[in-house]
Protein backbone atom coordinates (compact mmCIF):
# COMPACT_ATOMS: atom_id res chain seq x y z
CA UNK A 1 0.00 0.00 0.00
CA UNK A 2 2.72 2.40 -0.83
CA UNK A 3 0.98 3.99 -3.70
CA UNK A 4 -0.20 7.54 -3.88
CA UNK A 5 -3.70 8.45 -4.81
CA UNK A 6 -3.92 11.29 -7.30
CA UNK A 7 -5.85 14.36 -6.28
CA UNK A 8 -9.17 14.77 -7.95
CA UNK A 9 -10.67 17.70 -9.84
CA UNK A 10 -11.66 19.40 -6.58
CA UNK A 11 -8.12 20.75 -6.09
CA UNK A 12 -8.10 22.13 -9.63
CA UNK A 13 -11.46 23.84 -9.13
CA UNK A 14 -10.30 25.30 -5.83
CA UNK A 15 -7.19 26.77 -7.51
CA UNK A 16 -9.22 28.25 -10.38
CA UNK A 17 -11.84 29.71 -8.03
CA UNK A 18 -9.16 31.25 -5.79
CA UNK A 19 -7.46 32.80 -8.81
CA UNK A 20 -10.72 34.29 -10.10
CA UNK A 21 -11.65 35.72 -6.70
CA UNK A 22 -8.16 37.26 -6.35
CA UNK A 23 -8.38 38.76 -9.84
CA UNK A 24 -11.83 40.22 -9.16
CA UNK A 25 -10.71 41.72 -5.84
CA UNK A 26 -7.66 43.28 -7.49
CA UNK A 27 -9.75 44.73 -10.29
CA UNK A 28 -12.38 46.25 -8.03
CA UNK A 29 -9.75 47.50 -5.59
CA UNK A 30 -7.98 49.30 -8.43
CA UNK A 31 -11.22 50.80 -9.73
CA UNK A 32 -12.23 52.05 -6.30
CA UNK A 33 -8.88 53.73 -5.72
CA UNK A 34 -8.85 55.47 -9.15
CA UNK A 35 -9.82 59.15 -9.23
CA UNK A 36 -13.34 59.87 -10.32
CA UNK A 37 -13.56 60.97 -13.96
CA UNK A 38 -15.50 64.13 -14.63
CA UNK A 39 -16.42 66.45 -17.45
CA UNK A 40 -14.15 69.06 -15.90
CA UNK A 41 -11.08 66.81 -16.06
CA UNK A 42 -11.95 65.92 -19.65
CA UNK A 43 -12.31 69.54 -20.79
CA UNK A 44 -9.39 71.18 -18.97
CA UNK A 45 -6.84 70.32 -21.70
CA UNK A 46 -9.31 71.67 -24.25
CA UNK A 47 -9.44 75.01 -22.42
CA UNK A 48 -5.65 75.15 -22.67
CA UNK A 49 -5.90 74.80 -26.46
CA UNK A 50 -8.45 77.62 -26.55
CA UNK A 51 -6.14 79.88 -24.53
CA UNK A 52 -3.22 79.06 -26.82
CA UNK A 53 -5.33 79.88 -29.88
CA UNK A 54 -6.29 83.20 -28.31
CA UNK A 55 -2.63 83.93 -27.57
CA UNK A 56 -1.71 83.22 -31.19
CA UNK A 57 -4.38 85.68 -32.30
CA UNK A 58 -2.79 88.39 -30.16
CA UNK A 59 0.30 88.03 -32.35
CA UNK A 60 -1.80 88.41 -35.50
CA UNK A 61 -2.91 91.92 -34.54
CA UNK A 62 0.60 93.05 -33.69
CA UNK A 63 2.34 91.55 -36.70
CA UNK A 64 -0.29 92.61 -39.21
CA UNK A 65 0.06 96.23 -38.11
CA UNK A 66 3.75 95.98 -38.98
CA UNK A 67 2.94 94.18 -42.24
CA UNK A 68 0.74 97.08 -43.31
CA UNK A 69 3.82 99.24 -42.86
CA UNK A 70 5.57 97.20 -45.54
CA UNK A 71 7.25 94.45 -43.53
CA UNK A 72 6.80 91.19 -45.51
CA UNK A 73 8.17 89.07 -42.66
CA UNK A 74 5.46 90.42 -40.37
CA UNK A 75 2.79 89.36 -42.83
CA UNK A 76 4.28 85.86 -42.86
CA UNK A 77 4.40 85.90 -39.06
CA UNK A 78 0.74 86.88 -38.83
CA UNK A 79 -0.17 84.03 -41.20
CA UNK A 80 1.88 81.61 -39.07
CA UNK A 81 0.02 82.81 -35.98
CA UNK A 82 -3.31 82.15 -37.72
CA UNK A 83 -2.08 78.67 -38.63
CA UNK A 84 -1.07 78.11 -34.99
CA UNK A 85 -4.56 79.09 -33.85
CA UNK A 86 -6.04 76.70 -36.43
CA UNK A 87 -3.80 73.88 -35.19
CA UNK A 88 -4.86 74.52 -31.60
CA UNK A 89 -8.51 74.40 -32.61
CA UNK A 90 -7.92 71.18 -34.52
CA UNK A 91 -6.75 69.63 -31.23
CA UNK A 92 -10.21 70.07 -29.73
CA UNK A 93 -11.96 66.77 -29.19
CA UNK A 94 -14.73 66.69 -26.62
CA UNK A 95 -15.39 70.41 -26.86
CA UNK A 96 -15.83 70.09 -30.62
CA UNK A 97 -18.34 67.31 -29.98
CA UNK A 98 -20.20 69.33 -27.35
CA UNK A 99 -20.32 72.55 -29.41
CA UNK A 100 -19.88 71.55 -33.07
CA UNK A 101 -21.46 74.70 -34.48
CA UNK A 102 -19.20 77.00 -32.46
CA UNK A 103 -16.09 75.04 -33.42
CA UNK A 104 -17.02 75.09 -37.11
CA UNK A 105 -17.74 78.81 -36.96
CA UNK A 106 -14.35 79.49 -35.37
CA UNK A 107 -12.66 77.51 -38.12
CA UNK A 108 -14.49 79.49 -40.79
CA UNK A 109 -13.64 82.81 -39.15
CA UNK A 110 -9.96 81.86 -38.96
CA UNK A 111 -9.98 80.90 -42.64
CA UNK A 112 -11.60 84.22 -43.56
CA UNK A 113 -9.05 86.12 -41.48
CA UNK A 114 -6.20 84.27 -43.17
CA UNK A 115 -7.70 85.12 -46.54
CA UNK A 116 -8.03 88.79 -45.54
CA UNK A 117 -4.36 88.89 -44.54
CA UNK A 118 -3.29 87.31 -47.83
CA UNK A 119 -5.36 89.87 -49.73
CA UNK A 120 -3.83 92.73 -47.71
CA UNK A 121 -7.13 93.86 -46.25
CA UNK A 122 -7.21 96.94 -44.06
CA UNK A 123 -5.79 96.73 -40.59
CA UNK A 124 -9.20 97.59 -39.14
CA UNK A 125 -10.84 94.66 -40.98
CA UNK A 126 -8.27 92.18 -39.70
CA UNK A 127 -8.43 93.62 -36.18
CA UNK A 128 -12.24 93.38 -36.18
CA UNK A 129 -12.09 89.74 -37.33
CA UNK A 130 -9.48 88.88 -34.70
CA UNK A 131 -11.58 90.54 -31.99
CA UNK A 132 -14.65 88.54 -33.08
CA UNK A 133 -12.69 85.29 -32.97
CA UNK A 134 -11.22 86.10 -29.57
CA UNK A 135 -14.68 86.92 -28.26
CA UNK A 136 -15.96 83.56 -29.51
CA UNK A 137 -12.95 81.80 -27.96
CA UNK A 138 -13.61 83.53 -24.64
CA UNK A 139 -17.26 82.53 -24.74
CA UNK A 140 -16.31 78.93 -25.48
CA UNK A 141 -13.68 78.94 -22.71
CA UNK A 142 -16.29 80.23 -20.26
CA UNK A 143 -18.39 77.14 -20.96
CA UNK A 144 -15.65 74.83 -19.68
CA UNK A 145 -16.40 73.90 -16.06
CA UNK A 146 -13.78 74.98 -13.53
Amino acid sequence: MLYRKQSGPAALWLTVATSLVTLALGFFGGRLSAPQGSLQSLLQPEALHLRRASGALEIVGLEYARARGGNAQSQAASLKAIEQAQRELSELGALRQLYPQDAAQLGQQLALTSQAIRQSASQETVRRRVDQIQGALSALTARVPR
